[in-house]
């Protein structure tokens, strides 16, 4: 089984708020660029919402997370 993901806004959203498991580990471990890009963003990521727990984020709250990550992977494969 393959856990290498693609930085699809669905595969970040799964990635970074699911539930803490063994094979969500395995998936960070085999993508630490999506893993990193999330982290880097999630130090200065204002929620449109204004909810400051991750878990109270809203869907529209997750999605925009995600395309600032997409955002962020863009931005270090441009050097």
């Amino acid at each position: 089984m393959s856990a290498r993901i693609k930085p699809t806004v669905n595969n970040i959203i799964s990635l970074w708020f699911s539930v803490d498991t063994p094979l969500r580990q395995y998936k960070i471990k085999l993508n630490p660029e999506i893993w990193g890009a999330c982290q880097a963003i999630n130090q200065d990521f204002t929620p449109s919402s204004s909810r400051k727990p991750v878990e109270q984020y809203k869907k529209n709250d997750k999605v925009a997370f995600a395309r600032a990550v997409q955002e962020q992977l863009e931005r270090s494969k441009a050097y």
